[in-house]
């Protein structure tokens, strides 16, 4: 498993807040196949009553919930990425910012105060083994209120002794909660949290298999900061920042070396202890309120429709095949594997040829019949390269980077250090930059999932399904049926996560009407936005490299309406590199240098389809003029030099340009890519293009080859 970000070595994601995990950036036909994520969120409240100071009891599941295979695995057990939770808005939260012992402003709870618990089981790999181990971490000492202010922060210090410590001032309190971080400052600095200081801080400490020091910053930011002003309406956002895993601080090498499953218990509790005070409040007006998981997978760089199915974690006698392992989890991360990582002993853990197995995946292991890792490496079967690190838990098990010197620490910086991904995934990828194909670009694809978890407050909720009797009536679901709730518009995810969640019969934007409230359910007035064509060269270097294409767009409505278009690049046919520690770089697609007629909303290159190709996507916003009038879109794209690089082979090239209606847009938490309008292949017959829901695609010829 991969070290920075992920948390490769330790029990708890990090939590990243990325703004980007909250830009829409099209629609879905890119992601195919993929490493399993059904994430789910359970909340419940100590108290219904209105306005009572209400513990808030919450179940994040990863499919890693009792009983643990101790085999082949859940087949849809994963580790988050990155996960936020958001409180309602409507919710009482003391406002803590710029909270310090020198300045304790208007925060009500007392520093170093108990304000909850948190335990978190995680399934493990030790010394190179399978990924089967589930290992509850309690934290004994629960959450406590902490310093906001980041100007009076201190240094973590090896193994978070300096947080740990209870010298300035020496008080009982440990150091790291009357002081910021200033890991998080190192975060605030390279854009992945807010630089505006959380209304509240809870830290979280302990000690795992009694050496290895754990800790966790849980920060709650004001509605919009942390997500931009798209995640405004869910309410407060709470993100579990685990410092072992924080790219700033410099992995050690640890006896655990995967991690493949998670579930967290959290409870926010009412009141402080032991002061009592108030620390978390219902809303005094009764109603529905809403509490979501935001969370978002790790990447999977070569499972996808150009890539061979990997084996699934249920690899079983008879040859299964499935939805193959993430970057972190993968030994092989560019070529899809022949065994499981969650799978212990021959023949399905791709590793039965050695007498001495090493752990790397027989598809890129240089020597897959010898005794561990053959000729050529210095180290062990269990660390080939000898840098320090076990094969499973080394981001580049074959090239060494580990804190020796002339080695660079398991860095996995490259994509982080070149802005923020178009695709508005996961700033890095799991694999180490010593080996990585593409080190600039974040390498695989993702899912992101939203999850809703109501809670009814001061009124009857006749199925106890967290839906209040008189939310469901207005919004068209059946209050007596636990198995109905409501699907509309105003209930962000439920009109594209393809479920059909009030029973009927119509899923998503084919929903109707859903009573008073919603009257159209999840239905957008009707509209058919369309491409008519895409006009442009079909060859290039022939004499030049760069193409002008135009794009013709139609509007049925008599009004002008809002669209976005998006403008993907691939490169054909599939690149697979070969086995080793440095595999060729891969391809590229090319890159649209200039729109006009449109704003480009993002752009830039990324590699999401299993073939580790580097692609390139651009989103633009447009005016479709109403009526007879065509709107037209004007862009240029510059291929790579003919006859050079990896694209001296054979390389043909395919422009694909998709619209969508504005409107149309999925709801947060969806992050589908390119293809399908609003998450799913059925729109409710809206932007249709003969019948492909708006994309066309146009072949360019390298005429050179």
């Amino acid at each position: 498993m991969r070290r920075v970000w992920t948390s490769r070595g330790v029990l708890l994601p990090l939590l990243l807040a990325l703004a980007a995990s909250f830009v829409f950036l099209g629609r879905g036909g890119h992601i195919a196949e993929a490493s399993p994520f059904v994430p789910t969120l359970t909340t419940s409240l100590s108290s219904g009553t209105a306005g009572a100071a209400a513990d808030i009891n919450q179940f994040a599941n990863f499919d890693n919930a009792p009983p643990f295979n101790t085999s082949p695995g859940g087949g849809n057990r994963s580790f988050p990425q990155s996960s936020v939770y958001f409180t309602p808005g409507n919710w009482g939260i003391p406002n803590c910012a710029g909270f310090s012992l020198a300045s304790p402003g208007s925060c009500p709870v007392g520093m170093n105060e108990r304000t909850g618990n948190f335990t978190s089981v995680s399934t493990l790999g030790v010394f190179n083994q399978p990924c089967i181990f589930p290992v509850p971490v309690p934290f004994a000492n629960g959450m406590r209120n902490s310093s906001t202010d980041p100007s009076d922060s201190i240094t973590a210090g090896t193994g978070f002794a300096n947080l740990r410590a209870d010298v300035n001032p020496m008080d009982g309190i440990p150091d790291g909660v009357e002081h910021w971080n200033n890991l998080l400052n190192n975060l605030i600095g390279a854009g992945l949290l807010p630089p505006t200081p959380p209304r509240e801080r809870q830290t979280l400490q302990t000690i795992l298999f009694g050496s290895v020091p754990i800790w966790v910053d849980v920060l709650t930011y004001d509605p919009g900061l942390l997500g931009g002003a798209a995640s405004a309406p869910l309410g407060y956002a709470s993100t579990f920042i685990l410092e072992n895993a924080n790219p700033t601080n410099p992995p050690t090498p640890s006896l655990i070396t995967d991690t493949c499953g998670l579930n967290n218990s959290i409870t926010q509790a009412g009141l402080a202890s032991p002061s009592g005070t108030v620390h978390r409040s219902n809303p005094a007006s009764p109603g529905t309120s809403s509490f979501f998981l935001n969370a978002t997978s790790q990447r999977d760089a070569d499972q996808g429709p150009s890539a061979p199915a990997e084996p699934t974690t249920f690899v079983l006698p008879g040859g299964a095949s499935g939805s193959g392992f993430v970057n972190s989890l993968d030994t092989c991360p560019f070529q899809p594997n022949v065994g499981s990582a969650e799978v212990g002993g021959p023949p399905f853990n791709g590793d039965n040829g050695e007498s001495v197995p090493d752990g790397i995946d027989a598809v890129c292991d240089p020597a897959p019949t010898a005794n561990g890792c053959g000729p050529g490496y210095p180290g062990t079967a269990d660390d080939c390269d000898q840098d320090i690190y076990q094969n499973k838990g080394d981001n580049c098990p074959l090239v060494a980077n580990g804190p020796l010197p002339g080695q660079n620490n398991q860095q996995d910086l490259g994509e982080v250090l070149s802005g923020l991904p178009v695709d508005g995934g996961p700033a890095n990828d799991g694999i180490g930059d010593s080996c990585d194909l593409n080190p600039t670009v974040a390498d695989g694809h993702f899912h992101q999932a939203l999850k809703l978890a109501p809670v009814c407050v001061g009124l009857a909720d006749s199925d106890g399904d967290g839906w209040c009797d008189l939310t469901e009536g207005a919004l068209g679901s059946d209050p007596n049926n636990s198995l109905k709730t409501p699907e509309a518009l105003a209930v962000p995810g439920s009109c594209s996560d393809g479920v059909d969640n009030d029973g009927d019969g119509n899923a998503d934007l084919n929903d109707g009407a859903g009573g008073p409230a919603a009257p159209s359910g999840c239905q957008l007035p009707l509209h058919d936005l369309s491409i008519k064509k895409v006009n442009g060269g079909s060859v290039i270097c022939n004499p030049s490299n760069t193409v002008d294409y135009v794009v013709i767009l139609n509007n049925d409505q008599a009004t002008d309406e809002n669209g976005e278009i998006s403008i993907y690049l691939d490169s054909q046919p599939s690149y697979v590199p070969p086995a080793g520690p440095n595999p060729a770089p891969g391809k590229s697609a090319g890159s649209v240098i200039s729109v006009s007629g449109a704003t480009v909303t993002a752009s830039g290159p990324l590699n999401i389809d299993g073939d580790v190709d580097v692609e390139w996507l651009t989103k633009a916003t447009v005016v479709v003029k109403g009526g007879s009038s065509s709107t037209v879109v004007h862009f240029d794209v510059t291929y790579p030099a003919c006859g050079s690089g990896p694209n001296a082979t054979a390389v043909d090239y395919n422009v694909n340009v998709d619209l969508c209606h504005a409107n149309d847009v999925a709801p947060l938490g969806v992050n589908p890519l390119f293809g399908a309008c609003a998450g799913g292949p059925s729109d409710g017959g809206q932007d249709r293009n003969s019948g492909n829901d708006g994309v066309v695609t146009r072949s360019v010829d390298d005429v050179t080859k």
